[in-house]
C-alpha cells in the first residue's frame, strides 16, 4: 500500500503544469511626439526615463522611440482617443510584457504580449 501512495505522489509532482513566465515591467518616462496615422492611429513617445522592476526586464533605452496604442491602466480596453496625451505632453506608463508560446495555423511560435497603460503607479 505504502508503495502505491509514492507511486501516486512522484505521479502528481511529474503532472504538475508548467506556469507561464511572469510579467515583466518598464516604468516609463515618455514624451509624446506625435499621432502616426497608419497603418492604425498609435501615439509615437521618446523614452525620457526608465525605471526597470527587475533586472530580467528588457526595457526600451533612453532616447529611445516607441510607438503604441494606450490601454486603460487594468489593460481591458484601449483609452478613448479624447483621453489620449497631445503632442509634447510628457506622461508615465507602466510598460508590461509577457513571453510565450502562442499558437496560429497549426503552429506554435515565441511572441511576447504587451501592454501600455497610461498613468503607471
Amino acid at each position: 500500500m505504502n508503495i502505491r501512495v509514492l507511486l501516486v505522489l512522484t505521479l502528481l509532482v511529474v503532472c504538475i503544469p508548467v506556469h507561464a513566465s511572469t510579467w515583466q515591467i518598464c516604468a516609463l518616462g515618455l514624451r509624446i511626439t506625435e499621432v502616426v496615422k497608419r497603418p492604425s492611429t498609435q501615439l509615437q513617445a521618446q523614452v525620457l526615463k526608465v525605471s526597470p522592476a527587475s533586472t530580467t526586464a528588457e526595457c526600451p533605452e533612453v532616447g529611445a522611440s516607441i510607438t503604441f496604442t494606450p490601454e486603460t491602466t487594468d489593460y481591458q480596453t484601449t483609452l478613448p482617443r479624447r483621453q489620449w496625451p497631445i503632442k509634447g505632453q510628457s506622461v508615465r506608463m507602466d510598460y508590461r510584457y509577457l513571453d510565450g508560446i502562442c499558437k496560429g495555423d497549426g503552429n506554435d511560435y515565441p511572441c511576447r504580449i504587451k501592454h501600455y497603460p497610461l498613468g503607471g503607479r
